[in-house]
């Protein structure tokens, strides 16, 4: 039996071309459940997700009905997503349990991921967040809400908000419990609402934490065997896209930290998934993959993706 962290990526309940719809998101979180449940049934697992498109269509809602109710900051919108994707994870895991008489059961733990108020970050805003806005109204939120809007060109503008380093997870004794109690822990979702320390306890801020980084936090915290970012990519390549692209099948993290630093991955994309992956190993002497969430079983199994050990 092995410690597993598996982090879905935002595949696992939405893919191009899905409406965003609560059913689709349903009918892909079960697909997703129907490739790992044996390996669920077999060992210690956690899962963490993302959450992009949901926060995003919540921060929609909130700016189309500001003027009916008043708008939830960023933070607590991310608390809303955990809400809602925890609910769709757990729904089509109780199908699974159903379908293949598994006894484990899951539970959906809320969770704050702890930050540093001095981070470099909030001084320097750079995460995209909600939708495109034209150049009226991007001055109009600059003016009356304070925000920081950058322009995408062709696309019209967005807001920016700082991502910080995740340095803890203030629930990580009540996810440790969960998991050794035998339950299926679904956790750190969207990386987590990003809060930091005060005198009277937490405080959420309005920030966006990347999902991989806090994912393998919570795997060093936990002391995982294995940290498997489940994705829509087979693996890790070098010079992706181009002809002469090279996948990495099993890599040290001493030569993979090296290309990191030479700058082979791209920061939107699969440089954080290497990041987070090289970070997991480097301090837990674990192994990571990063691989397709098509090929779960196998990815899990180390026969596919991109091994980092």
């Amino acid at each position: 039996m092995e410690r597993i962290l598996i982090a879905f990526g935002g595949n696992a309940l939405l893919r191009n071309g899905d409406d965003s719809s609560y059913e689709m998101q349903l009918r892909r979180a079960t697909e997703a459940m129907e490739k790992i449940w044996k390996v669920i049934l077999g060992n210690e697992v956690i899962i963490t997700h993302g959450n992009g498109p949901q926060v995003g269509n919540i921060l929609l809602q909130n700016e189309r009905s500001r003027d009916i109710t008043h708008p939830m900051p960023l933070h607590a919108c991310g608390s809303m997503s955990q809400g809602l994707i925890g609910e769709i994870l757990i729904t089509a895991y109780d199908e699974m349990k159903t379908r293949y008489g598994v006894s484990k059961d899951a539970a959906v733990i809320f969770t704050r991921t702890v930050v540093n108020e001095d981070d470099e970050a909030f001084h320097n805003p750079s995460k995209p967040i909600g939708p495109y806005y034209s150049s009226d109204d991007a001055k109009k939120h600059m003016k009356e809400s304070g925000w920081l809007m950058k322009e995408e060109p062709g696309k019209g503008f967005r807001r920016v908000v700082p991502s910080p380093y995740p340095v803890d997870i203030a629930e990580r004794s009540a996810i440790f419990s969960m998991l050794t109690s035998g339950y299926l822990p679904i956790c750190v979702g969207g990386g987590g609402i990003p809060v930091i320390k005060t005198v009277s306890g937490y405080r959420g801020v309005d920030a966006v934490i990347d999902k991989d980084l806090a994912s393998s936090l919570m795997a060093n915290i936990l002391e995982a065997h294995k940290f498997v970012i489940l994705t829509d990519v087979d693996g890790v390549y070098l010079r992706y896209g181009k002809p002469d692209r090279e996948k990495l099948a099993r890599i040290s993290a001493g030569d993979l930290r090296k290309l990191y630093t030479q700058g082979s991955f791209p920061g939107g994309s699969i440089g954080p998934k290497v990041r987070a992956a090289l970070e997991f190993v480097e301090r837990n002497h674990g192994i990571s993959i990063i691989g397709s969430l098509d090929d779960a079983s196998n990815v899990i199994a180390g026969k596919s993706g991109t091994v980092v050990y």
